[in-house]
């Protein structure tokens, strides 16, 4: 069966679960409303709506701020007794934790620009996982519950619309809850703004300056402020950012994507080696495209593999879900060149033109003379900074050695 059809059900059975204890919940909560003369927040026609929209919006660029910032604002903002009937996010254990990683990755980033940028990227690649578990956690409980609300302010503002859809049976037709609606899309929209966010940690980890790293973290707490300060001064005008903002990140989402999977995968072999070298096969190596290979996008995921016929291919998952299909690689010599950290692949056009093609994971360090032979490349050679070093290291003992002969 198509993989993409197990996809749409595993998405389908997800949200069903997710939305029946939302309807629980949403019922549990409105019970004590009417018991006790609690004052529940009011709103003008459509702010509700905006809110949410910003709220989703802003927890996207940063899960781990977004949520705890609204949390721990609508816990000091109602009343006492009813703080602990409020969302687990809103309790002083969800936001003060958060607020303690924020510290830590502050502290890291402060401490950061005073050393080299390559010691402060193993507590980068941490932060990206933390990004990752944020989002997860963020998009299956505070999302829902932000989209909850939404619907629920909507539906009392505008009680007479009804979601029109065909009956399983017959050809009545039968009204369905806006719910249904809300939660849906406003998890799509959330993933969609993250994973353009998620991207920015990803070039993060690849740029070796610190410098460029807190012009990114800049940026992006810029788009974060510019979001809750347009809010405070009109909240439509905020929602119609956060649209804006949404639209664009649809647009970006396949090459976000393509970044998130070669950031984790990358990460993931320099933080845990032992565990990449056990699942490195040099007969068939992992690799991304580096350029344009076949017509596909740079960071395009797959394996180099050689055919019965003695040819080598790239070969890839459209959608990493989807088909195979395979790219056959260009004509010229092939070399493999070390690197600092993964191995590449350098095609030759000519004895002038030369560009690197593959990109490795960094689990085939020293399995690059195993990928040379069996894909029947032209040599392997070190990389252009292990080269540098080298001649540094040649020029520094000429002069020493001179040196000790002068003074002999």
């Amino acid at each position: 069966m198509n993989p993409a059809r197990y996809l749409c059900r595993a998405v389908l059975v997800f949200t069903l679960l997710l939305l029946s204890p939302l309807h629980a919940e949403s019922v549990e909560a409105e019970k004590p409303a009417s018991a006790a003369p609690a004052k529940q927040e009011q709103y003008l026609p459509g702010v509700a709506l905006s809110q949410g929209i910003t709220e989703i919006t802003g927890v996207a660029i940063s899960p781990l701020l977004g949520v705890s910032s609204v949390g721990a604002w609508r816990y000091w903002h109602s009343p006492a007794e009813v703080r602990s009937a409020l969302p687990w996010f809103c309790q002083p254990w969800a936001w003060g934790t958060g607020f303690v990683l924020l510290g830590l990755c502050f502290l890291k980033d402060s401490l950061g620009t005073a050393v080299p940028g390559v010691l402060k990227k193993p507590f980068d690649m941490v932060e990206l996982f933390e990004n990752k578990l944020s989002a997860t956690v963020a998009s299956a409980s505070f999302v829902p519950v932000v989209a909850t609300q939404m619907a629920e302010h909507f539906k009392a503002e505008h009680p007479e619309v009804v979601v029109p859809t065909a009956a399983l049976i017959g050809a009545s037709f039968a009204g369905i809850d806006v719910l249904w609606l809300f939660v849906p899309l406003s998890i799509l929209a959330f993933l969609l703004v993250w994973i353009c966010s998620h991207a920015i940690n990803v070039l993060i980890i690849l740029s070796p300056f610190s410098t460029v790293d807190a012009v990114l973290k800049v940026a992006r707490a810029s788009l974060l402020a510019s979001v809750g300060l347009v809010y405070a001064i009109a909240p439509w005008l905020a929602a119609a950012l956060c649209l804006v903002i949404i639209a664009i990140a649809a647009w970006l989402a396949p090459s976000a994507l393509r970044l998130a999977i070669f950031g984790a995968r990358f990460s993931a072999d320099i933080l845990l080696p032992w565990r990449g070298k056990r699942r490195a096969t040099p007969e068939a190596p992992h690799a991304f495209t580096l350029g344009s290979l076949g017509g596909l996008p740079a960071r395009t995921g797959g394996r180099l593999i050689v055919l019965e016929d003695g040819s080598t291919v790239f070969r890839y998952r459209r959608w990493c879900i989807l088909d195979e299909r395979s790219v056959s690689l260009p004509e010229g010599s092939r070399v493999v060149a070390k690197g600092i950290l993964s191995p590449s692949l350098v095609h030759r056009h000519d004895d002038t033109t030369e560009r690197e093609m593959l990109l490795f994971l960094p689990r085939y360090r020293g399995h690059e003379d195993a990928i040379a032979g069996h894909m029947k490349c032209h040599g392997v050679r070190d990389h252009a900074l292990t080269r540098g070093f080298a001649a540094v290291k040649a020029w520094l003992k000429e002069i020493l050695r001179r040196g000790k002969a002068i003074s002999a």
